[in-house]
């Protein structure tokens, strides 16, 4: 019969090699009487072993010798004469290696469990965060819808949020719907990012679209500028644009407001 070869691989294509283990009793003995060449052969067969999951059944040492190239008589000493190996039922393994496959499992195990768990949280975020998804994700899904259907589901997406009246989702609709001037787009497609969640809260908290002449100064402040996010200045500009300002630019004070002269 020979040797029987499974070839099943290991996923790990690596194990152990304790750094003392040419001083280990067993392979003192082993090296006493077969030399470096014993000592080869012995990691020789480790190796092999462990790509067939730590167990060879072998009736002839003559067809592994020739695979191993080395002496059949001293294969047969290795795995036979020196505790090395476990030899039982025409066939032999490694405790040694036994324990190393079995860490490898016990760790492939875990990282299993803890991708699940990764995983399963992962799908275990609240539904209403789809609903608060920004505008530039759900616009890319929906570029062959058109712009009054995108403007709809918007609407539904505002209207889905709780803990927000009525007339400030109103207001916070009405104002970032306002479309662009080739009418492909509303303002709220136009922001790089657009938490629809965040933008509507801060929106209702701010009070934004209310009271504005007491919220923004009635003439351009650069610094009261500068102190606003995106939404705020954005704000305070159409709030200038109201009371008839209108940019200039200069290369020395750079971009400013100032009111239009009337004709």
């Amino acid at each position: 019969m020979g040797v029987v070869f499974k070839f099943t691989t290991m996923k790990k294509t690596y194990f152990l090699h304790q750094s003392n283990s040419f001083y280990d009793y067993k392979i003192i003995k082993m090296r006493s009487k077969l030399g470096m060449e014993g000592y080869g052969i012995f990691w020789a067969v480790l190796e092999l072993l462990f790509t067939e999951e730590n167990k060879l059944c072998i009736d002839d040492y003559e067809p592994l010798a020739y695979s191993l190239q080395c002496d059949a008589d001293k294969l047969k000493a290795v795995i036979e004469d020196f505790d090395l190996f476990v030899v039982e039922d025409g066939c032999f393994y490694s405790k040694r290696l036994n324990n190393h496959i079995e860490e490898i499992n016990n760790k492939s195990n875990k990282a299993k469990e803890n991708a699940s768990k990764r995983w399963n949280n992962a799908n275990a975020m609240p539904t209403q965060c789809d609903s608060n998804a920004s505008i530039s994700i759900s616009s890319s899904k929906s570029k062959s819808k058109s712009i009054n259907k995108r403007i709809e589901d918007f609407k539904k997406s505002i209207h889905a949020i709780e803990d927000i009246s009525n007339e400030d989702k109103d207001n916070f609709f009405l104002y970032w719907t306002e479309k662009n001037k080739s009418g492909t787009k509303f303002r709220a497609e136009l922001q790089r990012t657009f938490d629809i969640n965040l933008r509507l809260k801060r929106w209702a908290s701010n009070g934004f679209n209310k009271n504005k002449k007491a919220k923004y100064l009635d003439y351009y402040d650069k610094f009261a500028y500068s102190k606003l996010d995106n939404t705020g200045r954005q704000e305070y500009l159409e709030h200038l644009k109201e009371l008839g300002f209108e940019s200039v630019y200069s290369p020395t004070a750079g971009t400013t407001w100032r009111k239009k002269h009337k004709a």
